[in-house]
């Protein structure tokens, strides 16, 4: 049953019939009931699909807050996780050997602006990940206006045996520092890390810059002096 808010010229919400009104960030729509077919079986293609979306839900489900913001401008009316889940399952996910893999090179945290990093390097050093970068000056010349702050992320290689949880930093160090450092101490060793860089906005507008991809780094043991 439909039920009409604010009187008889207000909203309609609910079902009227082979009919449904709803609302979705602010936004009235109609839509038509689904046709269920019982004992209804899916596809090969359908499983196919269901299986590459809950590969990509599993990839992205321990970095949300990555995502959210990174992809936060990217498509109206559309949040910043089911943006990421979107442009992932389109541009980065393989299918080899019946099963999905994530090509890091093409998997994104952030869509945006261009990225304003003309170089970049990582670099590791008793425990910690550095990365250090340059700054696109013609990016500086445009968002003259604009500070950036660091969004990085250490995502773990799905290979590994056992469970290492992705780490980084969200709106920490400025586009202009050139460095951002991240702890990796408490992480195994021989843990490999896919390393991503991209920058937000910090006026409170949650533009981002496109998100790059620096290469992987694998943990190395820290000498025994620094333990002391």
């Amino acid at each position: 049953m439909a039920r009409v808010k604010n009187g008889v010229n207000g909203t309609v919400s609910g079902k009227v019939g082979p009919s449904v009104f709803c609302k979705w960030k602010d936004i009235y729509y109609v839509r038509s009931l689904p046709r269920i077919k019982k004992n209804r079986k899916p596809t090969s293609g359908q499983r196919k699909n269901q299986s590459k979306f809950a590969f990509m839900q599993e990839c992205l489900s321990l970095i949300v807050p990555f995502v959210r913001l990174g992809f936060m401008q990217y498509a109206p009316n559309r949040t910043g996780h089911n943006s990421a889940m979107s442009y992932n399952l389109r541009e980065s996910v393989v299918f080899e050997d019946e099963r999905y893999l994530l090509d890091y090179e093409k998997f994104a945290i952030s869509r945006g602006l261009p990225s304003p990093v003309s170089s970049a390097e990582i670099n590791q050093e008793n425990g910690q990940v550095i990365i250090r970068w340059s700054v696109d000056a013609i990016f500086r010349q445009k968002h003259s206006e604009r500070m950036f702050r660091c969004i990085a992320l250490l995502y773990p290689d799905k290979s590994v045996d056992y469970p290492v949880n992705p780490t980084g930093v969200l709106q920490d160090n400025y586009l202009e520092d050139g460095e951002q450092v991240i702890s990796i101490e408490q992480v195994p060793d021989d843990t490999t890390y896919h390393v991503y860089l991209a920058f937000l906005a910090s006026d409170g507008s949650n533009i981002s810059t496109d998100s790059i991809y620096l290469g992987e780094i694998t943990k190395a043991s820290i000498p025994s002096e620094h333990h002391r």
